[in-house]
């Protein structure tokens, strides 16, 4: 076979590649991606959920800020934070952060910062943390120009907590069961 045969005959080969390519680069269209939308925050929330494979009962808060509803679940002992914004085709779901999945039996709690993002841009800093030691009933948080007490939630043993100052200059402190803490005091 001549140079321009063996050429000739790869040119619908090339050509098959190249649609190939093209075809699988499409990225999806815009509205297959969206999540939809919903008459109601409710609706919104419970499809979120329901996509996160995470059950109604595993909520374990819902505030609001800026206008936007942040909830608070818990999926597989994972710490996860999603939220309902409102647009001008109703109300919508949306998660930004990754689920925190705490790994730390070996110490009485752990905390960890970060920050979401709202549908509206703005930034929300959280403090999440979960509780092993069955003595701890909530946490002290030092910071913001305050003192907060967070409780230790549900048999998921998480707290959390919004807030503006740095992550780095937060004082975080257990809270001992009344009856252990006097013992504690009488042992040291």
């Amino acid at each position: 076979m001549s140079k321009i045969q063996t050429r000739l005959a790869m040119i619908p080969a090339v050509f098959y590649m190249l649609s190939l390519l093209i075809g699988c680069g499409h990225p999806k269209s815009a509205s297959a991606a969206d999540p939809p939308w919903f008459h109601s925050a409710a609706q919104a929330a419970a499809y979120g959920l329901h996509e996160e494979q995470a059950e109604r009962s595993n909520v374990l808060a819902t505030i609001m800020v800026d206008g936007e509803e942040l909830i608070f679940y818990e999926k597989d002992g994972a710490f996860g934070v999603g939220g309902v914004a409102e647009g001008p085709r109703g109300y919508q779901w949306y998660r930004s952060s990754p689920y925190l999945d705490f790994q730390g039996e070996d110490s009485p709690y752990m905390t960890g910062g970060f920050t979401v993002q709202t549908a509206k841009g703005q930034h929300v800093n959280i403090l999440a943390g979960k509780v092993f030691d069955p003595k701890i009933t909530g946490i002290t948080v030092q910071g913001d120009d305050a003192v907060q007490e967070l409780s230790v939630t549900g048999h998921s043993r998480f707290f959390f907590m919004v807030h503006e100052a740095p992550f780095s200059e937060l004082k975080v402190t257990p809270i001992l069961a009344e009856g252990v803490s006097k013992i504690e005091e009488q042992k040291n």
